[in-house]
This record gives structure tokens, sequence and C-alpha cells, in this order.
């Protein structure tokens, strides 16, 4: 990358700040997503996969800089002795390697004024299903039964909605909330490095504030879900 004939100071790591970059585009994918679970899994593939080439394009980049080698060999120690790191790391080499990545999928279905639930169940909801299709079994189960959980009844306060959460063990925090975590992490270490160059680093934000907390409800029109078992229901009766 040339600037009026002289070389970007940051040029010959160019690389791994648009990977840095780009995992932070998968985050938001994942919010995208939430709530679709082969598109989830795999924009998670590809968050760990971009995390994790931000290092080892830094150590390409740099590999030739007098002193660079050492002192970057303890700087990826720190940050792949982190047990997030370091796990998100194995994750990312069994999927490439061995298999797929399945989180853990919890989830409830119920009626909610915007935030929480103003009452629900848990609804097991497979981690390889839709949260429409976790819907979409409640609906059925009314058909043979009843509304029990009042999701059709109208109601100007309160909509029918599908609360998930994604999670891999061991951690407890939500998917989405350890993927900005991380994101973060590494940041810590792109910056060390820049500032290693003699150039200043920027200030690590998420102005965007990722937070699984805004997608993790999926909202459902009432009409249209009545609509919907109307359908089922003439069915039915075939």
């Amino acid at each position: 990358m040339e600037t009026g004939g002289t070389e970007h100071p940051l040029a010959k790591i160019e690389s791994a700040l648009d990977r840095f970059r780009e995992s932070h585009f998968w985050i938001h994918t994942l919010e995208q997503f939430y709530h679709y679970s082969d598109p989830f899994r795999w924009h998670l593939n590809a968050f760990l996969k971009s995390l994790k080439e931000v290092p080892q394009l830094i150590q390409m980049g740099l590999q030739n800089e007098e002193n660079f080698p050492t002192w970057f060999r303890e700087e990826k120690d720190r940050l792949l002795s982190d047990p997030l790191m370091k796990f998100l790391s194995e994750q990312r080499d069994f999927v490439v390697h061995r298999g797929m990545l399945v989180p853990n999928s919890y989830g409830g279905i119920g009626l909610t004024e915007g935030r929480g639930f103003k009452a629900g169940l848990t609804f097991p909801i497979h981690p390889m299903e839709d949260s429409d299709g976790a819907m979409e079994r409640y609906l059925h189960m009314v058909v043979g039964h009843r509304d029990f959980l009042e999701l059709l009844v109208p109601d100007d306060d309160s909509l029918p909605c599908v609360h998930r959460i994604w999670r891999v063990l061991p951690f407890k925090e939500e998917i989405v909330d350890l993927a900005a975590r991380a994101w973060l992490r590494t940041g810590e270490t792109v910056n060390a490095v820049v500032e290693w160059m003699g150039v200043e680093p920027q200030e690590l934000s998420l102005d965007c504030r990722h937070s699984s907390q805004t997608v993790q409800y999926k909202l459902y029109d009432r009409e249209k879900l009545s609509e919907q078992l109307d359908v089922m229901r003439s069915k039915t009766q075939h």
C-alpha cells in the first residue's frame, strides 16, 4: 500500500488488520442469523477461522523484522494462554480437520412486552432447528390441545416470542458475548504489535454494542400465527 510514494507504516500487517475487521463483521452476522440454525453455525465457523488467522498473518508479515519474532512469540503465547482464546482456537481446528461444531441451544416460548418474558415456559430447541420450528411445534400442540400459553389471545401490550440462547461448554456466557470478548482480547494483541511498529494504536471498542440480549427474543405477529394455526387445523380435518 503506497501513500504519496511512501509505504504506509502498517503495510506489512495490512492483511492481518483486514482479517481482524473481517472477524468483527462475522459477529454482526451471528446476530443477524441468531434464530436460524445453519447460518448461525456457519458464521460462527467463519468467525473462529478469521480470528485465529489474525496473529498468524501478523507473524508472516513481520517475520523478517529484527527482534520481532522473539518479541511476538511471547505476545502470541500470552494471547493463546487465555482460556477463552485457547478454547476457540481448538474449536476452529476441530471444524477444519474433524467435523461440525454444534453449540448447545436453550430456549423458551411465551409472551414479551419488550423485555423478558411476561409469561412463558422452557421449550427445547434443537441446535439444528430454527426458532421458527419451535414456534411451529407449539402451534401443532395447540391444534391437538389448547393455547395454554395464550399466545394467540389479543393483547395490545405483548407479543408472542421465542427466547433462544446459544452456548458452548464449559463457558456459561452466550456465544455472541464470547465472540465480542475474544475479538477485544485479540485487538489488544493487534494494538501491541502496532505500538511495537512505532504507530499510535487505536482505541479498541465495540461501539455497535454487541450483546446477545438484543437478539435472544424473536417476536411474532399474532395474526399471522393465528392464520398459520387455521391452516394446520384445516389440514387435520381432511
